[in-house]
């Protein structure tokens, strides 16, 4: 079921869609980041793009090498951009939450695409998809990390000082409730599912839009050593 975070998503991007590609397409961090995953893919790896937005660059590049792109966003506008812009992808208008994965993916891409959810939201999904990996297969996830934006001692982060949610975080020059992990707390994440990281980076990157300030990013790969089940992955989520 899409969560009001969820929804809130969908009416932010809809009504962003090609001024959201515009500003952020040229990062040169996220292109980076999906050239060295195409290394690790074999040519025609079946692969998923959650959050897709229109497209640009993370399908769009996929598919130029030759991967079989599938690929979804809650914001139906952004979902007909990609189509029109990576026509051998196939792509759909669903929610994080209530997409079920059919057969594995070689890659599963996470590109910014869940800031709004919250903590629980976000560890059912990618748990969910983590386990649609095949073996060898890679999860990547893109985010803003706390560790520059949300003082140590903050009362906002959980317990465990692992992530923040619902973060007042400027976006598009309006302040955004954010979901953020810390830097490390977004690679034990991934490991405690048993991926083994093979690529990080942490830059600044300034979108070209006026509207927009410098975001610091990181990226992530984890990759699926072998078909051994995961584990959930920890912190696990607060009990109400």
């Amino acid at each position: 079921m899409a969560t009001e975070g969820s929804i809130a998503g969908r009416d932010l991007f809809d009504g962003l869609n090609i001024e959201y590609e515009h500003a952020y397409r040229n990062n040169p961090f996220k292109k980076n980041l999906i050239k060295h995953c195409i290394t690790l893919l074999e040519p025609g790896a079946r692969v998923l793009d959650v959050g897709c937005g229109t497209g640009v660059p993370v399908s769009q590049m996929l598919a130029d090498a030759g991967m079989e792109v599938e690929g979804f966003d809650i914001a139906p506008k952004m979902v007909a951009l990609a189509a029109k812009r990576v026509p051998k992808g196939k792509f759909e208008a669903t929610d994080m939450l209530e997409y079920q994965p059919k057969g594995e993916f070689a890659g599963i891409f996470i590109i910014y695409s869940h800031l709004q959810l919250d903590y629980s939201s976000f560890h059912s999904a990618t748990y969910k998809l983590a386990k649609a990996l095949k073996a060898g297969g890679i999860l990547a996830i893109g985010q803003s990390p706390t560790d520059t934006r949300v003082p140590e001692g903050d009362p906002a982060f959980d317990e465990t000082r692992s992530y923040v949610e619902a973060y007042n975080l400027p976006f598009w020059g309006e302040p955004l409730d954010t979901f953020m992990m810390s830097r490390a707390g977004q690679k034990e994440f991934m490991i405690s599912m048993g991926l083994e990281i093979v690529y990080e980076t942490v830059d600044d990157f300034q979108p070209d839009n006026p509207k927009c300030g410098v975001e610091t990013q990181q990226y992530v790969v984890g990759r699926r050593p072998n078909d051994a089940p995961l584990s959930p992955p920890e912190p696990l989520p607060k009990t109400s």
